[in-house]
């Protein structure tokens, strides 16, 4: 069996389906922003630092689309 998620208030029942289905193996497929940070709720000191220093080599690289993108699509989950 096969659940495609492909927006955030389709989570809940999603994977309620998929728990709720006994008769074999199913495939959850989350359709995610590819730009979204993927964060824990307590980020640790080594990983703010590489996030910084990823973001820093971005800027010098000249690649502030890139940075530009990733912040308005983050700004709103923080």
């Amino acid at each position: 069996m096969g659940i495609r998620i492909e927006e955030p208030g389709a989570v809940r029942e999603g994977l309620t389906e998929a728990l709720a289905y006994r008769n074999g193996p199913v495939v959850v497929d989350a359709v995610v922003d590819p730009l979204a940070l993927a964060l824990p709720s307590h980020v640790p000191f080594h990983t703010m630092k590489g996030y910084t220093l990823s973001i820093a080599q971005q800027v010098l690289s000249g690649r502030m689309d890139a940075v530009i993108k990733t912040i308005e699509r983050n700004v709103g989950l923080v």
